[in-house]
């Protein structure tokens, strides 16, 4: 997994920390998009990797969003623009349906792409302080086109998620964590171990029941009461069926640590 240009992967107690060097504001542009799928693809493979933190190696920045100077020289026409959209969502999208609990490390601005990158994925921890999250394309006339109408309501709901669309408020660690934005605020010096301690706590669970849970609430998104409880019958009936379910139960009668094998 060493063939990037902007990322690095480090492994550890079954989590893999993708950490973004795109000097100098981690700017999300095509190249980047691909490599985070790639990685996406890499890791969903990779059956030692049980959790995901993605971070940032820059000290101010987490993902900047798109290079504002390089959408100046945008082909301003539908074709050229749907495409870029298109690329947008299906990174993003597949960050979302890695079947693997993932988190976000913001030790640094999250803006625009940034923000809508991290609320594709589970978890987000961030740090107090200076970071701000947050979407501001209104300011420039645009909507936040990667996802960030559509996640950011469904997480906190329509009427704050409005708000903050609408006026492009940016907020720091703590105002996010109060409406449910983030996961947990952190001190600065504490934001990446915190994500680890939490990544290796998910990363000991079963891995068959992770998954299912983590496809539950992703492809239920959206649904009625009816099709969600469909899709958690079929999990559940997956669940109980695997190896890990019978050794779970297993070691809670037995009264040990269970050895789980993911399958």
């Amino acid at each position: 997994m060493s063939d990037y240009r902007f990322l690095t992967i480090a492994r550890a107690d079954g989590v893999a920390e993708v950490v973004v060097r795109k000097p100098p504001m981690n700017t999300l542009d095509p190249e980047l998009y691909e490599e985070l799928i790639r990685a996406s693809e890499n890791l969903e493979a990779d059956e030692e990797t049980r959790a995901v933190i993605f971070a940032s190696a820059l000290e101010n920045i987490f993902i900047a969003g798109a290079d504002i100077k390089q959408m100046a020289e945008y082909r301003f026409e539908r074709e050229p623009l749907e495409r870029k959209i298109e690329l947008v969502h299906a990174t993003f999208n597949r960050l979302e349906r890695l079947a693997k609990p993932t988190i976000a490390a913001i030790t640094g601005h999250a803006l625009g792409g940034g923000c809508e990158l991290a609320l594709a994925l589970d978890f987000r921890f961030m740090s107090k302080g200076t970071p701000r999250i947050g979407l501001p394309e209104i300011r420039l006339g645009i909507l936040p086109g990667g996802g960030g109408t559509q996640r950011l309501p469904r997480l906190i709901g329509r009427m704050r998620a409005a708000e903050l669309i609408m006026t492009g408020e940016l907020l720091d660690a703590e105002q996010a964590e109060a409406i449910g934005l983030i996961t947990r605020a952190c001190e600065p010096e504490r934001t990446r171990e915190e994500a680890r301690a939490f990544a290796r706590r998910l990363a000991a669970q079963a891995p068959v029941a992770i998954r299912a849970i983590k496809r539950c609430l992703v492809e239920s998104a959206g649904m009625t009461l009816a099709e969600g409880l469909e899709i958690e019958r079929r999990y559940c009936l997956h669940a109980l069926l695997s190896e890990d379910a019978r050794e779970g139960i297993t070691a809670f009668l037995e009264k040990r640590s269970p050895q789980w094998k993911g399958r």
